[in-house]
């Protein structure tokens, strides 16, 4: 019997993003929010933005300085963001005075490099509504009502410009709903607070570079409780949901998963999207470009499976550590012996519960990126860690050998 279990390794990657749009974008520094999450992730965001408070996609089809910042580097991403009323509009308005200059704008983009990704960044409903256009658009006099509108225009406009979308409203409807005392609106009722431009910022972070938010050391000025928190949402608006934001643009998607037929052998399913060249490196030294493959490796152990997922725009890469290894009778020794019972207490407080003969081993935990947490020798007892919400491995050594892989999460 094979026993394996994966956990998601990162690798460092560089974005390069042009932001058009106005205040809604650039407020609270929400760009350099966003470069410094990257940062404490490992990764890089370089960016410029053409963001004048209160302009709308019509001023910014013929404004110099977007024109020339769109056609001044081979970005991998434009970020285009409607004037947050406009976006609402009803489809009569919508058509002659947002439509047209969406694509306009989208078509400026593909004239400097076709192969660059246009993203409409998905705004907000206000709070309250929008009293300016409530009497002749009554659906818009309500925060949900906006926010739905909101919702399927920046949908639509994907769709027609082949384009992805930030989905930046749906996450802040959830906080909107479910966590009422983080306040995401300045006293304007429409301009976000540092809370907003930092879900704002989370939001682009899991839609530019395909990970987590969560996780991450930088706060952005807020308590750690919550930006954890408005990770977490960000994080599982985009990536649970990553294809209906995404499906419409050709931004590739690299993703697997590792599957034991056999004793040594693993095959590997192809989650990729957006993608016709694929190559894989199994860690051993073997490699393939088949869709899925199948690899026998010659011995068990932790091996760091890392699959490029390709189009003729850009590549995607995805690693993970696969644990293989025939554990069939350490396994059932554990059912038998040395247990562990995991307990979330909340608030980050993990419980490792351990059967009495664990005595002779030892329990560590590692995180998504391999660095090994905790090490402990349980001695008929019980462990406690604080963790970041999260995916964990937890291994259990018997004096023996391994005698247990287990994944969990803390949320």
């Amino acid at each position: 019997m094979l026993f394996l279990t994966h956990a998601l390794v990162s690798g460092a990657t560089t974005r390069k993003v042009f932001f058009v749009g106005n205040s809604f974008t650039r407020y609270n520094g929400m760009p350099d929010m966003l470069r410094d999450i990257a940062a404490a992730k490992g990764d890089t965001l370089v960016y410029d933005m053409s963001t004048p408070s209160g302009y709308k996609f019509q001023q910014h089809a013929v404004l110099a300085a977007t024109l020339s910042g769109i056609a001044s580097k081979p970005w991998d991403i434009v970020v285009l963001q409607e004037h947050g009323q406009v976006a609402a509009f009803l489809p009569v308005p919508l058509a002659t005075q947002c439509y047209p200059f969406a694509r306009k704008l989208d078509s400026i983009v593909d004239e400097n490099d076709s192969c660059i990704e246009t993203m409409f960044l998905m705004t907000w409903g206000w709070c309250g509504g929008d009293p300016t256009n409530c009497l002749s658009d009554p659906v818009v006099c309500t925060y949900e009502g906006m926010q739905e509108r909101l919702r399927h225009n920046y949908m639509e406009m994907a769709q027609n410009n082949h384009a992805s979308v930030a989905p930046l409203g749906v996450a802040w409807k959830i906080v909107v709903d479910s966590f009422p005392s983080i306040n995401l609106y300045m006293a304007d009722s429409s301009h976000p607070s540092s809370a907003g431009s930092y879900l704002e910022a989370c939001v682009f972070y899991s839609s530019f570079f395909h990970r987590p938010s969560s996780g991450c050391g930088y706060f952005g000025g807020l308590s750690v409780e919550t930006a954890t928190t408005l990770q977490r949402i960000a994080d599982k608006v985009v990536l649970d949901s990553l294809e209906q934001w995404q499906q419409y643009g050709h931004y590739p998607y690299a993703r697997y998963r590792a599957m034991h037929p056999a004793m040594l052998g693993v095959s590997f399913s192809n989650g990729c999207q957006r993608a016709d060249t694929y190559v894989w490196a199994f860690g051993d030294g073997a490699t393939s470009t088949e869709y899925a493959p199948f690899h026998t490796y010659a011995n068990a152990g932790i091996y760091i499976v890392t699959l490029t997922a390709s189009n003729e725009c850009r590549s995607e890469v995805f690693s993970d550590t696969v644990h293989v290894g025939i554990v069939e009778d350490v396994a059932w020794r554990v059912q038998r012996k040395a247990g562990v019972q995991i307990i979330n207490s909340g608030g980050g407080v993990v419980r490792f519960f351990c059967d009495a003969d664990m005595h002779n081993g030892t329990m560590q935990v590692y995180d998504a990126s391999g660095r090994k947490l905790v090490s402990a020798f349980p001695e008929n007892g019980d462990v406690e860690a604080r963790l970041a919400p999260g995916t964990y491995v937890l291994h259990v050594v018997l004096s023996d050998g391994p005698a247990l892989v287990k994944r969990f999460s803390v949320y």
